[in-house]
């Protein structure tokens, strides 16, 4: 179960960094406009950081974005 926790956690990372890039935005904007540390956006974007509901809807808001398009 942890391995298939940790793939999910890896993929949710590629598809931020994926819509991040998408919309020309650099992981400074990101923290710039959402208040979450670049660090931990890398952290997320590698799949190294387990990510709270609250934080997948600040990223959301940030890339003007549903919550939905991360998991579609």
């Amino acid at each position: 179960m942890e391995k298939q926790f940790q793939k999910k956690l890896k993929a949710f990372g590629v598809r931020l960094k994926t819509l991040r890039k998408a919309k020309g935005l650099s992981q400074l904007d990101i923290e710039i406009e959402c208040g979450i540390n670049r660090t931990e956006v890398s952290r997320i974007e590698n799949g190294q950081k387990n990510i709270e509901l609250h934080t997948i809807f600040k990223l959301a808001t940030a890339l003007e974005i549903e919550i939905k398009d991360f998991f579609s």
